[in-house]
């Protein structure tokens, strides 16, 4: 096995999506964990094809809008304890038809004093208190 450098992270890009009330979407995965959409960025691959791609792939549903510029960037340790970051920007989707897959069970928003006992992955603590902040 290939050792894996004390400097590497998981990259992974997050979609960023509110309502009109100004709360968030979440995906609920098969394992009944809470997160932003998104996913691992692929060699070679921008970030916005990144957020399309897994977008598509997870939801079934492509963004009508993602930012030029990412509005957050993390790091924080997933639930393996392995090092990650999260590069976030704020997107759009025009509609909530979503093909369910084991990465995306259910869409909900969320206010981010609605997370309390929701089963959510350790970056988005973090997202919310860089909301509030």
């Amino acid at each position: 096995m290939t050792a894996i450098p004390e400097c590497f992270y998981r990259i992974s890009v997050k979609a960023l999506i509110f309502d009109e009330q100004g709360r968030f979407l979440l995906i609920r995965e098969d394992n009944g964990m809470w997160d932003l959409p998104g996913g691992g960025l692929d060699h070679e691959e921008s970030a916005e094809q990144g957020i399309e791609r897994e977008m598509l792939e997870e939801m079934g549903i492509k963004p009508s809008f993602i930012a030029p510029h990412p509005s957050f960037f993390f790091s924080f340790s997933n639930p393996k304890g392995l090092p990650a970051a999260n590069i976030i920007y704020r997107a759009r989707i025009s509609h909530h038809h979503f093909r369910p897959s084991t990465e995306c069970e259910a869409l909900r928003y969320f206010h981010p004093a609605d997370i309390g006992d929701v089963k959510v992955y350790p970056n988005i603590p973090i997202l919310i208190g860089l909301l509030q902040a």
